[in-house]
């Protein structure tokens, strides 16, 4: 699907280049290889992990490579990351609904897919080592919501996922 979407970005622009890399975050080595040949790895990059690694259970199984998990991912993505660079992250959360979210969960696992929501204390484990942007982690609705457009109805239940931006000192 976002192979489908990426095709009209693909031609580029005098704004810059539009590139789709086809490769598994699970091998973090490789995805950075294909990448390089369109990111400067030299210069400051955003690391967008954006409802994903709710997908990547916490290591001891298949979840990665070697059965690394997802906190061993984002550590070797981002220590390959230049100073200045920014890891922008959200992650599903059961601190809030907690029955709804494990019903999600079940669900998922019906299916065979892993899906594991993580508190605050878990989420917060993926920026280790770097400055978190103002407001930090929070609520994904909570993150500048005065910079919202107003085209979306303001919830009256925080949505279950937590979200951050990062800078790599």
């Amino acid at each position: 699907m976002v192979l489908a979407h990426a095709g009209a970005l693909l031609s580029g622009s005098a704004e810059g280049v539009t590139a789709y890399v086809d490769a598994d975050v699970r091998e973090p080595e490789r995805g950075i290889e294909l990448a390089s040949d369109v990111i400067d790895f030299d210069r400051p990059v955003a690391l967008s992990l954006i409802a994903l690694l709710h997908f990547i259970g916490d290591g001891g199984g298949d979840e990665g490579r070697g059965g690394e998990g997802a906190y061993a991912l984002v550590e070797r993505l981002t220590e390959r990351l230049p100073a200045g660079s920014c890891l922008v992250l959200s992650q599903l959360t059961g601190d809030f609904d907690p029955e709804s979210v494990e019903k999600g969960v079940a669900s998922y696992a019906a299916g065979g897919v892993t899906l594991v929501p993580r508190s605050h204390r878990g989420v917060s484990r993926f920026f280790d080592g770097l400055e978190l942007v103002e407001p930090g982690l929070v609520p994904v609705v909570d993150w500048h919501p005065e910079l919202s457009l107003g085209e979306l109805p303001v919830e009256t239940q925080p949505v279950p996922i937590y979200g951050a931006v990062a800078r790599k000192p």
